[in-house]
């Protein structure tokens, strides 16, 4: 890995629904030909946004059931 990766971090719940949002945004509007250009970048990302929004609400999920005192035993990330 470079340097640059290493140092990723993964986007809050929010900021990762409200850059899924700019992508589909971005997708229905502007040249045509940019947008087929970018097609398989966008893709990917909103790919891995998506797994990282359904991690993310299967804690929260997890969290609420464990309020209620419903636990399910927590799955090890």
């Amino acid at each position: 890995m470079t340097p640059e990766t290493d140092t990723i971090e993964t986007p809050s719940f929010c900021a990762a629904l409200a850059r899924l949002d700019q992508l589909a945004r971005e997708l229905r509007t502007g040249d045509l030909d940019e947008r087929l250009a970018r097609l398989p970048h966008d893709v990917a990302e909103a790919h891995r946004l998506k797994r990282i929004l359904l991690d993310r609400s299967v804690k929260i999920r997890e969290a609420i059931a464990c309020l209620r005192g419903h636990a399910r035993p927590i799955h090890p990330a």
